[in-house]
C-alpha cells in the first residue's frame, strides 16, 4: 500500500510544485491567521459559495510553480471537519495530474480538531492499494502551516492517531488483496506475525483442535476448501487490567455462497466477507501497541465457502460448540455458523462484555444502505456506547431491533434451529440466531458491517476498495470502557 506523508510544520519555505489551502469557515470567517500568509499570495478571500473553492493564483513566481486557493468548509449536512477530509482526500487523488508535490493547509493551532482531520484525510484518504501495479502514481506530502508551535499534547494524539490509522490501513491492506494470496491459512498465519509484533498472545486453532474442540460450524462451513478453516486467538493481558472485552470477527476469505451459488455478480466482493475479522483482530492490534489498559481477546475464526465434494449441503444438521444442532437451510448464511462457535468461546470466557462484527447479511444493507452499519444486542446501554463511539470517530452505526418474535422462524422439526429465517427481517433473524450462542448473563453487541466495509465505491473521504470500517470506532469504544 501507499499513504501520503503527513507533517506539522510552523515555518513555511515555499517549495515547487507545492499547493497552498487558505480554509474557511465560512464566507467571512478564516481558519488561519491572515499573518500567516505568504509574501507571494498578495490577497486572501473567502469563495462566495458553500463549499467552494476559489484559485488565488496560480503560475510561478521566480523558480517556484505553485497554486494558491481558498476553501470554504461550511455544508448543510457535514461537520467542517468532515467536509477538509473530503476536500484534502480529493486534492491528494488529483495531485499526480496537476503535478503537485505537498499540499500545504494554512490552519491555526487553536483549530486542533482540524490538523485531526487533516491528518486522517493524509493517512487513510491518501490510502492507495498499488502493490499489483506496475507503475504507482507518486503521492503528495501533507504539511499543515501552523502559527503556533504544537503542544506535547498535540503530538501524542496525533502519534496516538498515526498509529491507529496505520492499523485501518492494515485491514484495509488484507481485505484488497486477491482471495488466492488471502485464505484462512495464510490469514491465520499473518494475524499471528502481525498480532506478535503488536503486543498480542495469538493461538491459532487447526482441524484437529477445532474439531477437539466441538467447533462444528467452522468446520462444516470450511470443509470444502482446500484451503483448510482455522481459528484465530490473540490476547492481551495488561497487569491491573480496568476490565475485560473479547471481540469476535467473522472471518470468510472468500464467499461463493457455497452450494447455494451466489450468482457472478454478487461474488465481486466477496472477497470482503472476512470484514469482521479484519475489524477486530486490527482493533486488537491497535488497542494493544497503544497499551490501553483492558484486558482484550480477539477470536476470528476463518474459513473459505467453496463448493467441491467435501463441501457441506443443504438440509445438513451440524453439531455446535455449545451442543446445539442446526439444520442448515442455506449454505450462503455460513457466516452465522462460525461466529456461533465463536461465540460459544468467547462466553466461556466471561468476559464484561462480547462485541461480534461481521458483513453478515444483504438485508442491512437494504434497511440501513451502504454507509451505516447495523447494531443489535440484548444491552440496550452498550449498543448506545458503540454508536456514540462510532459518532466520535466519523463511523456511522445505528441500532437495529433485536424482535424476539421472530425467533419463531429459526425453529427446525429435526434440529434446534435452521440458521436462517424468512427474506424479511433478515439481519433481525441474523442476529437472533447469534444470541443463542451468547451466555445471557453476559453483555452483548453484534455489529452488521455488510454495507460499508463490502462497498466498492468511495465512503465519505475514502476512496474506492476496503475502507477498514469499524477498526476507529472499536478502538474509541474500548479505550473510553468502563467496567
Amino acid at each position: 500500500m501507499a499513504v501520503c506523508n503527513f507533517k506539522l510544520e510552523t515555518k513555511f519555505e515555499p517549495a515547487d510544485g507545492d499547493l497552498l489551502v487558505f480554509p474557511y469557515m465560512d464566507e467571512k470567517t478564516p481558519l488561519f491567521n491572515l499573518d500567516m500568509v505568504p509574501e507571494h499570495v498578495s490577497e486572501v478571500d473567502a469563495p462566495k459559495d458553500e463549499g467552494k473553492s476559489l484559485i488565488l493564483k496560480a503560475g510561478k513566481e521566480g523558480d517556484l510553480r505553485f497554486i494558491a486557493k481558498s476553501l470554504r468548509l461550511d455544508d448543510k449536512h457535514l461537520s467542517i471537519a468532515q467536509v477538509l477530509k473530503k476536500r484534502i482526500s480529493s486534492l491528494v487523488s488529483s495531485a499526480s495530474e496537476e503535478k503537485i508535490s505537498r499540499i500545504c493547509l494554512f490552519i491555526s493551532r487553536e483549530h486542533f480538531e482540524l490538523l485531526e482531520a487533516c491528518q486522517e484525510a493524509a493517512i487513510l484518504g491518501g490510502y492507495k492499494f498499488d502493490k499489483y501495479l506496475e507503475k504507482a502514481p507518486e503521492l503528495p506530502e501533507v504539511a499543515c502551516i501552523l502559527d503556533k508551535a504544537p503542544t506535547k499534547k498535540d503530538k501524542t494524539q496525533l502519534k496516538e492517531n498515526e498509529t491507529l490509522f496505520s492499523w485501518v490501513n492494515f485491514a484495509r491492506d488484507i481485505l484488497n488483496e486477491p482471495p488466492n494470496e488471502i485464505h484462512p491459512e495464510s490469514l491465520a498465519a499473518l494475524f499471528q506475525q502481525r498480532g506478535k509484533k503488536a503486543g498480542l498472545k495469538v493461538t491459532v486453532w487447526d482441524e484437529k483442535k477445532l474439531e477437539k474442540e466441538g467447533c462444528g460450524g467452522i468446520l462444516a462451513v470450511g470443509k470444502g476448501a482446500s484451503s483448510r478453516p482455522r481459528l484465530v486467538i490473540g490476547e492481551y493481558k495488561p497487569r491491573k487490567a480496568q476490565g475485560f472485552i473479547v471481540l469476535v470477527g467473522k472471518g470468510v476469505t472468500m464467499d461463493t455462497g457455497g452450494y447455494c451459488l451466489k450468482p457472478p455478480n454478487s461474488q465481486m466482493g466477496m472477497k470482503y466477507d472476512m470484514g469482521g475479522a479484519a475489524m477486530t483482530f486490527s482493533a486488537a492490534c491497535a488497542l494493544a501497541s497503544l497499551k490501553v489498559p483492558l484486558r482484550i481477546t480477539v477470536i476470528t475464526p476463518l474459513v473459505e465457502n467453496d463448493i467441491s465434494s467435501t463441501a457441506f449441503h443443504t438440509q445438513d444438521i451440524i453439531k455446535m460448540r455449545n451442543g446445539k444442532t442446526v439444520q442448515v437451510d442455506n449454505t450462503d448464511a455460513e457466516g452465522r455458523l462460525i461466529l456461533a462457535d465463536a461465540l460459544c468461546l468467547a462466553s466461556e470466557m466471561k468476559p464484561d462484555c462480547i462485541v461480534d462484527a461481521a458483513t453478515l447479511t444483504g438485508a442491512c444493507v437494504v434497511a440501513l444502505g451502504e454507509d451505516i452499519a447495523g447494531v443489535f444486542g440484548r444491552d440496550t446501554e452498550l449498543n448506545a456506547k458503540l454508536i456514540e463511539a462510532g459518532r466520535r470517530r466519523d463511523e456511522n452505526l445505528w441500532e437495529m431491533p433485536l424482535y424476539m418474535p421472530y425467533m419463531e422462524q429459526l425453529k427446525a422439526e429435526i434440529a434446534d434451529m435452521k440458521n436462517i429465517g424468512s427474506r424479511w427481517g433478515g439481519a433481525i433473524t441474523a442476529a437472533l440466531f447469534l444470541s443463542r450462542f451468547v451466555e445471557e448473563e453476559i453483555a452483548w453487541s453484534h455489529i452488521d458491517i455488510a454495507g460499508p466495509s463490502v462497498k466498492e465505491e468511495p465512503l465519505g473521504f475514502l476512496g474506492k476498495g476496503a475502507k477498514g470500517f469499524g477498526v476507529k470506532t472499536l478502538y474509541e469504544f474500548v479505550r473510553s470502557f468502563k467496567s
